[in-house]
C-alpha cells in the first residue's frame, strides 16, 4: 500500500511540473563576454536542482570518508563491547553452575572493558573465596576496589568473605560503612547481624532482630530463635551479679520478656539470682494474659514472698484458668509449704487424678512421708520411679529373669538357670 502511495504521489508531481514547464515564457541570459547563452526559465531552474543534488550527494560521500575512521573505531569499541558482555554474562552462568575456574576465567577476559571492570572482578573474587583461594581472591578484591564503580557491592562482598572468616570486626565495618549505610538493605541487615552474633554483642543483635521482624524480612521461627539465643548470652554475660543482671532484663523488650519461650528461662534465672520480686511480677504479668505451666510450676519457689499472697495469687489462677495439673501441683506446694497438710494433699490428688505424672507422685510421696505415713510414701516413690522409668521397659527387665528351675531368653541361646533369685515385678 505503501508503494502505491508514492507511485502516485511521484506521477502527480511528475504530471505537475510538465504542466508548469508548459507555461514558462520567459529567458534565462547568460553573459560571459565574449559569450551570452539564452536559456528557458524552466531549463534553469532543472539546471539549479540538478547541481543542488548533485552538490548535496557530493558532500555526503566527502562527510562518510571523512568520518570514515571514527564509525571504524565505533564499531570496533562496539564489538570489544559485545565480546566482555558475553564474557560476563558466561561468567556469572558459570559461577551459579559451580564451575569456578571458567568463571575466574572468562571473568579476566571481561576486565578489558573499564565499565565492566569492577562487576567482572567482583565474580572472580567470588569465585576465587568459595575455591578456597585468599590470595587470588584479595587480588580480585583490590581490582574491583581500583575501578571505582562498584563500591557498595565491593563492600557488601568483602564483608560476607569477612564473616566466613570469622573476622566479624571487619565484616561490621564494611557492612556499616557509610558506602553501605545509605541503601541499608536487608542483605546488609542480615550481614550485620551475622556479625554482631559473632561479636556476641546480643544487645545489637536484639535491635537488627526488631529491624528485621518490622520489615518483616525473616522467618519468625529463625527470629524467635536467635532472639532466644540473644537473651541467653545476656543472661549468660551478666553472670551472677545482680546489678548487671537487673541492667540486662531492663535492656530487654517487653514483648521478649513476656514470650512463652524466654519468660520461664528469664524467671528461672532472676529466681536463682535471688530477684525473687522481679521473677514474681513477670510471672504475674504473664499469667494475667495467657497460662504458662512452666511459669506457675516455678511459683512456689518465691520463698521470700509472702505465704499468704503466694496462696491467693494460686487460687486466683485456678478460678480464672481451671484445674489445670500444674496450677494444682503448684498449690500443692505452697499449701505444704505454708503447713496446710490437708489442702496440699487434696490439691495434689487432684492434679494426679488428672494426669498422673512424676512429678505430682514425688511432691505426694513427700508430703505423706513429712506426716508419717511412711507405707504411703514408698508406695508413690516407687510408682513415680516407674513413670518415670516406664513400665514397659520395667516389665521387660523383669521378664528377663524368671523363677528358679525357669530359663533366661538371651537372643544368642537358651540358657538354664539354677537357682537364680527372683525379680519383684510391678
Amino acid at each position: 500500500m505503501r508503494r502505491i502511495v508514492w507511485v502516485m504521489l511521484v506521477i502527480s508531481g511528475a504530471v505537475g511540473i510538465a504542466l508548469l514547464m508548459r507555461l514558462g515564457n520567459g529567458n534565462v541570459a547568460i553573459f560571459w563576454p565574449p559569450y551570452r547563452v539564452d536559456i528557458s526559465v524552466n531549463l534553469a531552474v532543472l539546471i539549479l536542482a540538478l547541481v543542488f543534488v548533485l552538490l548535496h550527494l557530493l558532500f555526503g560521500v566527502l562527510s562518510n570518508t571523512l568520518k570514515l575512521p571514527s564509525k571504524v573505531r565505533a564499531y570496533l569499541e562496539r564489538r570489544h563491547r559485545d565480546k566482555a558482555l558475553a564474557n560476563l554474562r558466561d561468567s556469572v552462568l558459570a559461577l551459579f553452575e559451580g564451575r569456578f575456574g571458567r568463571a575466574e576465567r572468562l571473568a579476566k577476559a571481561a576486565l578489558s572493558d573499564k565499565a565492566l571492570a569492577g562487576a567482572a572482578a567482583l565474580i572472580g573474587a567470588r569465585a576465587a573465596h568459595i575455591s578456597r583461594d585468599p590470595d587470588r581472591r584479595d587480588q580480585w578484591l583490590e581490582t574491583a576496589q581500583s575501578s571505582g564503580s562498584v563500591d557498595g557491592a565491593w563492600a557488601v562482598s568483602a564483608a560476607e568473605i569477612a564473616l566466613d572468616e570469622n573476622r566479624p570486626a571487619d565484616a561490621l565495618e564494611l557492612a556499616d560503612g557509610s558506602r553501605v549505610r545509605a541503601a541499608r538493605t536487608l542483605h546488609s541487615l542480615g550481614l550485620l547481624l551475622r556479625a554482631r552474633e559473632q561479636m556476641r554483642d546480643w544487645p545489637g543483635v536484639l535491635e537488627l532482630l526488631r529491624q528485621l521482624d518490622r520489615r518483616k524480612a525473616m522467618d519468625p521461627v529463625q527470629s524467635r530463635t536467635s532472639r532466644i539465643r540473644a537473651i541467653l548470652g545476656m543472661l549468660g554475660d551478666a553472670g551472677s551479679d545482680p546489678e548487671s543482671l537487673l541492667h540486662c532484663v531492663d535492656r530487654i523488650d517487653m514483648r521478649d520478656r513476656e514470650s512463652p519461650e524466654i519468660a520461664g528461662i528469664l524467671c528461672k534465672t532472676l529466681i536463682d539470682s535471688d530477684h525473687q520480686q522481679t521473677a514474681a511480677r513477670l510471672i504475674e504479668k504473664v499469667l494475667a494474659d495467657r497460662f504458662d505451666s512452666a511459669l506457675v510450676l516455678l511459683w512456689p519457689r518465691l520463698s521470700k514472698l509472702p505465704g499468704r499472697d503466694r496462696l491467693a495469687r494460686c487460687e486466683s489462677w485456678l478460678q480464672r484458668w481451671g484445674d489445670e495439673p500444674e496450677l494444682l501441683l503448684a498449690l500443692g506446694q505452697v499449701c505444704a509449704l505454708e503447713g496446710l497438710w490437708g489442702k496440699a494433699e487434696t490439691f495434689l490428688l487432684r492434679a494426679d487424678r488428672i494426669r498422673a505424672d512424676p512429678q505430682g507422685k514425688l511432691l505426694l510421696a513427700c508430703l505423706y512421708q513429712s506426716m508419717g505415713r511412711d507405707q504411703d510414701a514408698n508406695d508413690l516413690y516407687r510408682q513415680a520411679a516407674l513413670l518415670a522409668v516406664g513400665s514397659q521397659v520395667c516389665e521387660a527387665i523383669a521378664g528377663t529373669v524368671t523363677r528358679p528351675g525357669r530359663e533366661i531368653e538371651t537372643g544368642v541361646e537358651t540358657l538354664p538357670v539354677a537357682g537364680a533369685p527372683p525379680i519383684p515385678g510391678p
